[in-house]
Protein backbone atom coordinates (compact mmCIF):
# COMPACT_ATOMS: atom_id res chain seq x y z
CA UNK A 1 0.00 0.00 0.00
CA UNK A 2 2.51 2.03 0.65
CA UNK A 3 4.43 2.12 -2.44
CA UNK A 4 1.03 2.32 -3.90
CA UNK A 5 0.69 5.65 -2.27
CA UNK A 6 4.13 6.77 -3.31
CA UNK A 7 3.39 6.53 -7.32
CA UNK A 8 0.28 8.11 -6.39
CA UNK A 9 1.87 10.55 -4.96
CA UNK A 10 4.07 11.48 -7.48
CA UNK A 11 1.18 11.10 -10.30
CA UNK A 12 -0.59 14.05 -8.46
CA UNK A 13 2.82 16.09 -8.64
CA UNK A 14 3.37 15.46 -12.34
CA UNK A 15 -0.48 16.02 -12.78
CA UNK A 16 -0.13 19.37 -11.22
CA UNK A 17 3.22 20.32 -12.79
CA UNK A 18 1.41 19.94 -16.08
CA UNK A 19 -1.39 21.99 -15.23
CA UNK A 20 1.04 25.35 -15.01
CA UNK A 21 0.91 27.82 -17.50
CA UNK A 22 3.89 28.54 -20.02
CA UNK A 23 4.72 32.36 -19.89
CA UNK A 24 3.48 32.66 -23.87
CA UNK A 25 6.37 34.22 -25.75
CA UNK A 26 3.96 37.92 -25.81
CA UNK A 27 4.09 37.55 -22.20
CA UNK A 28 7.98 37.33 -22.24
CA UNK A 29 8.33 40.31 -24.45
CA UNK A 30 8.64 43.43 -22.61
CA UNK A 31 8.24 47.37 -23.96
CA UNK A 32 11.44 49.25 -24.66
CA UNK A 33 10.13 51.82 -22.24
CA UNK A 34 9.68 55.69 -22.39
CA UNK A 35 12.90 56.39 -19.81
CA UNK A 36 15.16 54.33 -22.52
CA UNK A 37 13.56 55.01 -25.51
CA UNK A 38 14.14 58.83 -24.30
CA UNK A 39 17.50 58.33 -23.58
CA UNK A 40 18.26 56.86 -26.81
CA UNK A 41 16.50 59.09 -28.84
CA UNK A 42 18.46 62.17 -27.09
CA UNK A 43 21.11 62.80 -29.53
CA UNK A 44 19.22 63.05 -32.76
CA UNK A 45 16.97 64.77 -31.37
CA UNK A 46 19.13 67.09 -30.26
CA UNK A 47 21.96 67.15 -32.78
CA UNK A 48 22.35 69.89 -35.78
CA UNK A 49 23.57 69.18 -39.07
CA UNK A 50 24.61 71.57 -41.71
CA UNK A 51 22.60 70.99 -45.30
CA UNK A 52 25.23 68.80 -47.61
CA UNK A 53 24.66 66.59 -50.20
CA UNK A 54 24.90 62.43 -50.14
CA UNK A 55 24.73 60.36 -53.69
CA UNK A 56 22.82 63.56 -55.16
CA UNK A 57 20.19 63.93 -52.83
CA UNK A 58 20.59 67.71 -51.45
CA UNK A 59 20.12 66.79 -47.31
CA UNK A 60 18.09 69.55 -45.32
CA UNK A 61 17.11 68.89 -41.36
CA UNK A 62 13.35 69.52 -41.27
CA UNK A 63 11.75 68.02 -38.03
CA UNK A 64 8.64 70.37 -38.52
CA UNK A 65 7.84 67.24 -41.29
CA UNK A 66 5.34 64.41 -39.79
CA UNK A 67 7.29 61.37 -38.31
CA UNK A 68 6.77 58.10 -40.48
CA UNK A 69 4.88 55.47 -38.51
CA UNK A 70 7.50 53.15 -38.21
CA UNK A 71 9.45 55.67 -35.76
CA UNK A 72 7.03 57.67 -33.93
CA UNK A 73 6.80 55.51 -30.77
CA UNK A 74 9.61 53.37 -30.59
CA UNK A 75 9.29 53.13 -26.70
CA UNK A 76 6.02 50.87 -27.26
CA UNK A 77 8.24 48.58 -29.26
CA UNK A 78 8.48 44.85 -27.62
CA UNK A 79 11.85 43.59 -26.90
CA UNK A 80 11.72 40.62 -28.05
CA UNK A 81 13.07 41.01 -30.95
CA UNK A 82 13.21 44.43 -30.55
CA UNK A 83 15.70 45.14 -28.03
CA UNK A 84 18.74 48.18 -27.53
CA UNK A 85 21.30 47.11 -29.38
CA UNK A 86 25.00 47.47 -27.88
CA UNK A 87 26.81 50.57 -27.97
CA UNK A 88 29.70 48.85 -30.38
CA UNK A 89 30.37 45.60 -31.68
CA UNK A 90 33.34 43.29 -32.92
CA UNK A 91 34.26 43.79 -36.44
CA UNK A 92 32.96 46.97 -36.53
CA UNK A 93 33.30 50.99 -36.20
CA UNK A 94 30.21 52.53 -34.85
CA UNK A 95 29.21 56.06 -36.79
CA UNK A 96 27.12 58.96 -35.74
CA UNK A 97 24.85 61.48 -38.11
CA UNK A 98 27.68 63.92 -38.09
CA UNK A 99 29.34 61.30 -39.98
CA UNK A 100 27.53 61.13 -42.99
CA UNK A 101 28.71 64.66 -44.07
CA UNK A 102 32.39 63.87 -43.23
CA UNK A 103 32.48 60.94 -45.62
CA UNK A 104 29.94 62.15 -48.12
CA UNK A 105 32.40 63.03 -50.73
CA UNK A 106 33.44 59.44 -50.74
CA UNK A 107 30.39 58.30 -50.65
CA UNK A 108 28.83 60.38 -53.45
CA UNK A 109 32.01 58.78 -55.18
CA UNK A 110 30.96 55.14 -54.95
CA UNK A 111 34.38 54.73 -52.49
CA UNK A 112 32.26 54.25 -49.79
CA UNK A 113 28.79 52.14 -49.94
CA UNK A 114 25.49 52.20 -47.95
CA UNK A 115 23.86 49.28 -46.85
CA UNK A 116 20.31 48.50 -45.56
CA UNK A 117 20.46 45.13 -44.01
CA UNK A 118 16.82 45.24 -43.52
CA UNK A 119 14.85 42.97 -45.31
CA UNK A 120 13.31 43.94 -48.88
CA UNK A 121 9.46 44.65 -47.33
CA UNK A 122 11.61 47.51 -45.32
CA UNK A 123 13.96 48.60 -47.61
CA UNK A 124 11.11 48.91 -50.68
CA UNK A 125 9.37 51.12 -48.06
CA UNK A 126 12.38 53.90 -48.04
CA UNK A 127 15.83 54.20 -47.36
CA UNK A 128 18.93 56.13 -47.13
CA UNK A 129 20.17 58.13 -50.18
CA UNK A 130 21.59 55.62 -52.77
CA UNK A 131 22.08 52.74 -50.72
CA UNK A 132 21.70 49.18 -51.68
CA UNK A 133 20.18 46.63 -50.01
CA UNK A 134 21.89 43.28 -48.92
CA UNK A 135 19.39 41.64 -46.28
CA UNK A 136 20.98 39.92 -43.33
CA UNK A 137 19.10 36.85 -44.04
CA UNK A 138 20.73 36.52 -47.47
CA UNK A 139 23.69 36.40 -45.51
CA UNK A 140 22.87 33.79 -43.20
CA UNK A 141 21.31 30.99 -45.90
CA UNK A 142 23.84 28.97 -48.08
CA UNK A 143 27.05 30.05 -47.85
CA UNK A 144 27.93 29.93 -51.58
CA UNK A 145 25.02 32.49 -52.03
CA UNK A 146 26.14 34.27 -49.15
CA UNK A 147 29.50 34.87 -50.98
CA UNK A 148 28.11 35.43 -54.11
CA UNK A 149 26.60 38.28 -52.26
CA UNK A 150 29.30 39.61 -50.66
CA UNK A 151 31.66 39.69 -53.81
CA UNK A 152 29.44 42.21 -55.05
CA UNK A 153 30.50 45.34 -52.40
CA UNK A 154 34.21 44.46 -53.99
CA UNK A 155 35.72 44.41 -50.70
CA UNK A 156 34.74 48.16 -50.51
CA UNK A 157 34.30 50.25 -47.03
CA UNK A 158 30.95 50.23 -46.32
CA UNK A 159 28.15 51.67 -43.82
CA UNK A 160 25.78 49.14 -42.32
CA UNK A 161 22.22 49.89 -41.08
CA UNK A 162 19.03 48.70 -40.07
CA UNK A 163 15.78 50.25 -38.30
CA UNK A 164 17.89 51.73 -35.46
CA UNK A 165 19.17 51.51 -31.97
CA UNK A 166 16.03 49.29 -31.14
CA UNK A 167 16.76 46.63 -34.45
CA UNK A 168 19.49 43.60 -34.24
CA UNK A 169 19.18 42.86 -38.25
CA UNK A 170 22.94 45.21 -38.83
CA UNK A 171 24.26 43.57 -35.79
CA UNK A 172 23.50 39.92 -37.43
CA UNK A 173 24.39 40.89 -40.77
CA UNK A 174 28.08 42.30 -39.78
CA UNK A 175 28.66 39.16 -37.64
CA UNK A 176 27.91 37.04 -40.65
CA UNK A 177 30.10 39.31 -42.89
CA UNK A 178 32.53 38.91 -40.52
CA UNK A 179 32.38 34.72 -40.28
CA UNK A 180 32.51 35.05 -44.09
CA UNK A 181 35.44 36.88 -44.46
CA UNK A 182 34.59 40.30 -45.68
CA UNK A 183 37.97 42.64 -45.80
CA UNK A 184 36.38 45.71 -46.17
CA UNK A 185 36.07 48.06 -43.59
CA UNK A 186 33.13 47.92 -41.92
CA UNK A 187 31.02 50.91 -40.29
CA UNK A 188 28.24 50.33 -38.15
CA UNK A 189 25.43 53.19 -38.06
CA UNK A 190 24.18 51.99 -34.90
CA UNK A 191 21.13 54.71 -34.84
CA UNK A 192 20.16 54.05 -38.11
CA UNK A 193 16.68 54.72 -40.11
CA UNK A 194 15.34 55.48 -36.28
CA UNK A 195 17.99 58.48 -36.03
CA UNK A 196 17.71 59.35 -39.30
CA UNK A 197 13.88 60.01 -38.92
CA UNK A 198 14.68 61.85 -35.30
CA UNK A 199 16.91 64.37 -36.71
CA UNK A 200 14.89 65.29 -39.27
CA UNK A 201 16.34 64.13 -42.70
CA UNK A 202 13.98 62.94 -45.77
CA UNK A 203 14.42 59.24 -47.04
CA UNK A 204 14.32 58.23 -50.34
CA UNK A 205 12.34 55.36 -52.44
CA UNK A 206 15.02 53.27 -53.90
Amino acid sequence: MKIVSNIFAACILVGASLTIPLASAEEESIPIGDSVAAKEQAYAKGVTLKEFTLNGVKLKQDRSQPTQDDFKNPAARKCKPFCVQPENIDSATTIKMEDFSKMADDISAGKTLIVDMRTPEWFTKETLPGAINLPYTDLSGSETKAKAKVKKLEDKPIISFCNGWWCGQSVTGIKALHTLGYTGKIYWFRGGSQDWSDAGLPFVKP
